[in-house]
């Protein structure tokens, strides 16, 4: 069966062929936003991982509590340190940002969007409260707030075993990685892979997984597009309906037919019933034309009365 891939940029594709063979996986999405549309993690889910979402918008936040239930759906957002930040909610879905830069660029674009404050916590914060076993894999996609996000986590105590993180403006391809890599790297992590959009690196513990991350995704990765899929499915549909229409129609079609058998049944019963009238109205008139000499007048008008009976019928 194919791998079914939801993320923009196939990231997912990339993480499955690295990380597979770990049953019931362990994710941290910084940014989660939408619970399907361009997720990393939801073809995780779908096969039997779990994880944390951290997403500060209420209506991504409430989309996620219900179809993520087995995951932790934190409404905050992740910082360098503890406190409250404005959120600028873009009118574009997944452009929501903390960021001046990023809110100017998208306002001098013509863009609007509203101010909401939301509590910021640090990833080492959640962390400690909520991650006891291995982070497979620690996506970072928040709209040129990167930094403040690594910078929050402790790498000596928790130790991701891939990293995704945004590494250019938002809906640009000018990097920016440059303001946060160092501090990846001095924490003992591998540069594994570049999208265009994003940045993979390996923790150094566990660079056995570098060589799954040195091609983009290829025929070989056996996947399909999340719109493919459904636009098959809604054909597939469309066919069965198509057939229930015309199973119907040949349904309706015999019925045509078995009631043009019936008629013309009926038709060949009332031809035969007409001859026996006919051959019966003979029989009479040779009756009373042998015999009308020898009726008398009351007798005959009967057989008249009989004969004229017979041949209306």
């Amino acid at each position: 069966m194919s791998f079914v891939s939801y993320a923009q940029n196939f990231e997912d594709v990339m993480l499955w062929r690295a990380l597979q063979h770990i049953k019931n996986g362990f994710y941290i999405d910084v940014g989660a936003n939408d619970p399907i549309v361009d997720s990393v993690t939801k073809a995780f889910y779908d096969s039997g991982w779990s994880g944390i979402n951290i997403e500060p918008l209420e209506k991504h936040w409430s989309d996620l509590q219900k179809s993520r239930v087995r995951d932790i759906n934190l409404q905050c957002a992740a910082g360098a340190e503890f406190g409250e930040i404005e959120l600028w909610e873009c009118d574009v879905r997944g452009w929501a940002t903390a960021s001046k830069d990023v809110i100017n660029l998208h306002s001098s674009n013509g863009h609007e969007g509203q101010y909401k404050k939301v509590p910021v916590r640090t990833l080492s914060s959640i962390c400690e409260e909520f991650v006891n076993s291995d982070i497979h894999f620690l996506k970072i996609d928040v709209e040129g707030f990167e930094e403040a996000v690594i910078k929050g986590m402790d790498f000596d105590r928790f130790r991701p075993w891939i990293m995704v993180v945004e590494a250019t403006k938002p809906n640009s391809m000018d990097e920016v990685y440059a303001e946060w890599e160092e501090i990846v790297l001095n924490n003992k992590y591998l540069l594994a892979y570049c999208d265009g959009l994003n940045r993979f690196y390996v923790a150094k513990e566990h660079s056995n997984l570098l060589n799954s991350l040195r091609y983009p995704p290829n025929v070989f990765d056996n996947f399909i597009r999340a719109e493919q899929l459904h636009s098959e499915l809604r054909a597939q549909q469309a066919e069965s309906r198509i057939q229930i229409e015309l199973a119907r129609f040949q349904q309706a079609e015999a019925r045509a037919q078995q009631a043009e058998i019936k008629a013309q049944e009926a038709e060949a019963l009332a031809q035969q019933a007409s001859c026996e009238s006919q051959q019966h109205l003979i029989q009479l008139h040779s009756v009373y034309a042998s015999k009308s000499w020898r009726l008398t007048e009351p007798l005959r008008n009967i057989y008249r009365a009989i004969i004229l009976m017979r041949g209306k019928k």
